[in-house]
C-alpha cells in the first residue's frame, strides 16, 4: 500500500493521506486543506484525477476544510453521528474563529457509516472502528490486509485527542481504545496529527494503554 502524508503545517489542517499507486485512482483520508488547490494538483498528477472515496475520521474543520475547494468528486464517507459536524459551524469549530469562513457542506451527501462495517475501495477493504470520546462519532479505519491504522484524532504517538470539545466525552475513552488493543502489534500507525508508529510501541509505551494491557 502506498500511503503519501501530507501536512501544510499550519495550525487549520491535520495530516492527509492519500492512498494508492502511481496512475491508479486513490483513496484519501481527512482532507483538512486543499489551498492552492494541492490535492486537485497532486490527484491530477498523480492519480489521473481519479479519487475512488473520502474517508473521514471526524468531522472537525481541520479534517474537512479541503472539501470546500475539492474540485474532484468522490464519495465522501463518516459515521453516521458525525453527518452533522459537517453542516455545523459550532460542531465541527469553524465556527469558534473569527478570521476563518464558517463551513457548511450542505451540497455532500455523506455515506454514512456504523461500526464494524467493511469498505472495499480498489484493491483494499477498511474496517470501520467506531471510537466516540473525542468526538461522538470519530472511527479509526484497519486495512487487515496491510495492517495498517488510520486512527484519526483517536490515538496519537504517546498520546490521545482530547475530549474536551462538543460532543467529547472522557467516559468512553477506555471502551474506544480497548478496541484498538486487540489489532495486530505490528499494525501501522497513521494518526490525524503527529508522526507515525506502530500499535506495538503504543501498547508498550502509550501511558493511555497503560491500563488496557
Amino acid at each position: 500500500m502506498k500511503i503519501s502524508k501530507f501536512n501544510p503545517g499550519e495550525d487549520k489542517t491535520c495530516n492527509i493521506y492519500i492512498i494508492g499507486e502511481e496512475g491508479e485512482p486513490c483513496i484519501i483520508v481527512d482532507p483538512g486543506s486543499n489551498d492552492n488547490d494541492f490535492l486537485d494538483r497532486y490527484v491530477d498528477k498523480h492519480h489521473d484525477g481519479k479519487i475512488l472515496g473520502i474517508l473521514l475520521t471526524h468531522g472537525h474543520y481541520d479534517h474537512i476544510r479541503g472539501l470546500v475547494s475539492l474540485k474532484h468528486q468522490a464519495t465522501v464517507m463518516c459515521h453516521a453521528e458525525e453527518e452533522e459536524f459537517l453542516v455545523e459551524p459550532s460542531y465541527n469549530g469553524s465556527g469558534w474563529h473569527d478570521e476563518m469562513d464558517e463551513i457548511v457542506l450542505d451540497e455532500i451527501k455523506p455515506y454514512l457509516l456504523s461500526d464494524e462495517d467493511e469498505i472495499t475501495l480498489g484493491n483494499y477493504t477498511f474496517k470501520v472502528i467506531h471510537t466516540p470520546f473525542h468526538t461522538r462519532g470519530s472511527v479509526c479505519y484497519f486495512e487487515e490486509k496491510e495492517k495498517v491504522l488510520f486512527s484519526g484524532d483517536t490515538l496519537f504517538h504517546l498520546t490521545i485527542g482530547r475530549y474536551d470539545l462538543p460532543t467529547g466525552s472522557s467516559r468512553t475513552i477506555n471502551s474506544s481504545l480497548s478496541k484498538l488493543m486487540k489489532l495486530p502489534d505490528d499494525t501501522k500507525m497513521f494518526p490525524g496529527h503527529g508522526p507515525s508508529s506502530t500499535l506495538g510501541v503504543e501498547k508498550a509505551k502509550n501511558p493511555y494503554l497503560a491500563n488496557l494491557r
